[in-house]
């Protein structure tokens, strides 16, 4: 019998060090990097080996400098979710997704299903259905909907469309790739949480009645 909480080892072995807080990213592509010279060095005898790589062992993207380009050095990144985590995400705001709706959206964003144990169609797939097994089996009458809009390192989360609206004009205007989402209002308490943790320097304004536009 599979145990549903297997994600743990999963977990591990997709991510690592690579993806713990205070991680490492490449400047010039944004892909992950970890604190590991690279595997083939062509100037070896002739200039130092860099003390970082991508992921795969290749050198970080080249940058200009004084004596010719170099690889560049690794930049801070936040923490970022795991695996599991970003498909329970994902699945709380698209509830309707299936399993290939979520392998296509981890790959767009950099995560490498290859080396989950097992095939990832099924890996996910039991994911989703403990994600699915473990939600609260009915919706409270008074949950109601929760639009959320976010752009940057700012969320905003309204209670009607209108407003929601309003505002992705505002931060469309303003340069940022914004994107709204729809939840419940128990939806988006699992979800800002994992926002928060994942984003520390994210900042949350709700401007529903009685929070006062309250800020995290």
């Amino acid at each position: 019998m599979t145990n549903p909480h297997d994600h743990t080892r999963h977990d591990h072995d997709a991510h690592g060090p690579a993806f713990a807080p205070g991680s490492l990213r490449c400047p010039e592509c944004g892909e992950p990097a970890r604190p590991v010279p690279p595997r083939d060095w062509p100037l070896d005898g002739f200039a130092p080996r860099p003390a970082a790589s991508h992921l795969d062992g290749t050198p970080l993207c080249p940058v200009p400098g004084p004596g010719g380009s170099r690889p560049a050095e690794p930049v801070g990144a936040p923490a970022r979710l795991t695996m599991w985590q970003a498909v329970r995400q994902s699945w709380l705001i698209h509830p309707d997704w299936t399993v290939a709706d979520h392998l296509a959206w981890l790959e767009g964003e950099g995560y490498d299903t290859g080396i989950l144990t097992g095939d990832p169609v099924e890996v996910v797939g039991r994911w989703l259905a403990e994600h699915r097994r473990t939600a609260p089996l009915s919706r409270p009458a008074d949950d109601a909907p929760v639009y959320v809009v976010a752009g940057g390192d700012v969320v905003a989360v309204f209670d009607n469309a209108d407003s929601a609206g309003t505002q992705h004009g505002v931060m469309e205007a303003a340069g940022l790739d914004t994107s709204v989402y729809t939840l419940s209002a128990t939806q988006w308490e699992t979800v800002a949480p994992v926002l928060r943790i994942a984003n520390p320097g994210l900042v949350i304004t709700d401007a529903r009645p009685g929070r006062n536009g309250e800020a995290s």
